[in-house]
């Protein structure tokens, strides 16, 4: 790994033109690059919060943090703490109010589109819901409402087939990927009833959708499947569950979470990558540091959202690990 600049803070933002740089409540902008940065906004949340957000360690404890941030219709939709935001074209802020579960894993935007799924412990089973943001009204709706899964982990866009797809789990029966061409009319299960069908990121190319399995009860493996669900390609085994994922360019990502198992032993957190989709290299890996996965969090690697994947960047956030609170810039 070709490390181009090391950056403090998390890169919440990535296009070819645009970074968007998150250092506490404040977010900065660059068009460079992040050969120079600009002050943009800072986060309307409570002055004890903004405080505790400059610090590493009772952000990691208090779950802190600009988690989400999204571009739609020249304006933007941030995730920070457990409370959304409305940023206009202007800078100016309104609040949509806060978000139900704990924050979500994901936040989706399409051309017009912005979705979360309800993320929370839900040892109960009670139901859950996938949430849209009405533009007229500024608040978020219920559009579909899942009765059977224990979380949702994401929602994600195929602007190959202009159609949304979802990820649940934990159980082999809850766990599944879905789609929907309409909306959210209907929600149609592609692949599930596994543990290796238990996926939170999903990436896209005009022929397959791959994925990695996030279960700490077997060896988990990065896949591709076809957008049927009926050819599944078995690609690279990792060394933890995969979470987050992006794309550069044409080129694939890939990052493991140290969320520790009998099955999944290792303290690194991986990053995995491929040009081609069938050829699998590791990256990089940083070891998760000694702080307490249960109170300060499992080990991870960050990427930004965006609304390009023809950025030629690729942006690293290590999370509870070696570097943390950094972003590295990497040409691949």
């Amino acid at each position: 790994m070709q490390a181009v600049k090391v950056t403090k803070g998390r890169i919440v933002f990535a296009n070819k033109g645009k970074l968007i740089l998150a250092r506490g409540a404040n977010l900065f902008v660059s068009e460079d690059k992040g050969e120079s940065w600009k002050y943009w906004l800072t986060l309307p949340v409570r002055k004890s919060l903004k405080l505790a957000m400059k610090s590493h360690i009772l952000s990691r404890l208090l779950r802190l943090g600009v988690h989400h941030l999204v571009e739609t219709q020249g304006k933007w939709v941030a995730i920070v703490n457990s409370q959304s935001f409305l940023i206009q074209a202007d800078a100016s802020i309104r609040h949509l109010g806060f978000i139900e579960g704990s924050r979500p894993m994901a936040l989706c935007a399409s051309d017009d589109k912005v979705f979360y799924g309800e993320y929370r412990s839900n040892s109960e089973r009670s139901p859950v819901h996938i949430y849209s943001l009405d533009f007229e009204s500024n608040k978020w709706r219920s559009v579909w409402k899942f009765n059977d899964v224990r979380h949702i982990h994401g929602v994600f866009y195929d602007a190959y087939t202009d159609s949304f797809w979802v990820t649940t789990g934990d159980s082999n029966e809850e766990s599944g990927i879905w789609c929907t061409r309409n909306n959210f009319t209907t929600l149609d299960k592609v692949l599930g009833g596994s543990q290796q069908t238990r996926a939170v990121q999903l990436l896209f190319s005009s022929n397959w959708i791959y994925f990695g399995s996030d279960t700490p009860q077997e060896q988990n493996f990065i896949y591709r499947t076809d957008r049927e669900g009926n050819h599944i390609e078995k690609l690279q085994p990792v060394g933890g569950s995969v979470f987050y994922g992006c794309k550069v360019e044409d080129k694939l990502v890939f990052s493991t979470a140290v969320e520790q198992s009998d099955i999944n032993p290792s303290r690194l957190a991986e990053v995995w990558y491929s040009s081609n989709g069938n050829d699998w290299n590791k990256l990089v890996e940083w070891r998760k540091d000694f702080l307490s996965m249960k109170y300060f969090q499992y080990g991870q690697v960050l990427f930004p959202s965006t609304n390009e994947e023809n950025h030629d960047t690729l942006y690293l956030t290590p999370f509870a690990v070696g570097g943390h609170g950094k972003t590295i810039q990497v040409s691949i």
